[in-house]
């Protein structure tokens, strides 16, 4: 979702009248100050990739959560039985432990029986006989492994699908709302809303007569809305291409470092930019 057009019905109003008294804007001036709006970079609603039942969500409302941290839980007890299933079929060993002690007996039966055949003092067929029980064993050995090595694969498998059941937040930012409690079917909705505050994007409309004097790369002042107040540094990362005709205005975005967290997402604030240095 374009965010810029979900803010033109807030700013529109205030950039319509930059348009129609652009001879009040400081065009003269060495800087050009916007309203605007800060917000978060990223909105996440977090949903499930399976269906399943919430068993236990682990954060609420206002928490701060990082990348990859596990923010809810879905039942998952078949998917744990599966595993330690698997998990002994890939353990078991004793078939293996078979299979080569009876390839290591066949091998030494097939020394003697080749040391007699020197002195001619054995039957060919008994030479026959200990060379298949040699092939036979390796062959027995090799199909036990290869059985291990499925066994090994179904409980990766397995393992991958009991993760699905943990839901890791994909962003590091705060819980804005929780949709699910446990005992609620996840299937075809958002389990939460995380937002990402750090960095902040800073949303401007800007009139007609303003483009090509903010370009992106340029760095601006941002100053939130009181009572927070104060001054930021932020950059241009976009300059939409494409003026709104009805209205004569065109987005800006800026990314504002938010490190601190010292902003919240929601402010309005003012951006001025420094055209002395953005022009040329």
């Amino acid at each position: 979702m374009n965010r810029l057009a979900t803010l033109t019905d807030y700013l529109k109003p205030l950039a319509l009248g930059l348009a129609c008294c652009c001879s009040a804007v400081a065009m003269a001036a060495d800087e050009l100050q916007l309203d605007c709006v800060i917000e978060p970079s990223e909105v996440a609603d977090v949903s499930s990739s399976v269906r399943g039942i919430m068993e236990n969500v682990l954060v609420e409302r206002g928490d701060w959560v990082k990348k990859g941290q596990v923010i809810a839980k879905l039942e998952s007890s078949v998917e744990r039985a599966n595993v330690s299933l698997a998990q002994a079929e890939a353990e078991a060993n004793s078939l293996i432990h078979a299979r080569t002690a009876r390839l290591a007996l066949a091998e030494k039966r097939l020394a003697r029986v080749l040391e007699l055949s020197k002195t001619k003092s054995i039957a060919s067929q008994a030479l026959d006989e200990a060379e298949t029980d040699k092939v036979l064993a390796q062959a027995e050995l090799e199909q036990v492994l290869q059985g291990q090595h499925l066994a090994q694969l179904r409980l990766s498998r397995a393992k991958s699908v009991l993760a699905l059941r943990s839901i890791q937040s994909p962003v590091t930012g705060t819980v804005q709302t929780v949709h699910v409690s446990a005992g609620e079917s996840v299937e075809d909705r958002p389990i939460m809303t995380i937002v990402q505050i750090d960095p902040l994007y800073v949303e401007a409309i800007a009139p007609v007569q303003m483009f090509g004097q903010i370009k992106q790369d340029d760095t601006a002042h941002v100053y939130p809305e009181e009572p927070l107040g104060g001054v930021f540094l932020a950059k241009v990362i976009m300059v939409e291409r494409v003026i709104d005709a009805p209205s004569g205005t065109f987005g800006v975005r800026l990314k504002l470092s938010n490190l601190e967290n010292k902003l919240p997402a929601g402010l309005r604030c003012k951006v001025s930019f420094d055209t002395s240095t953005s022009e040329g």
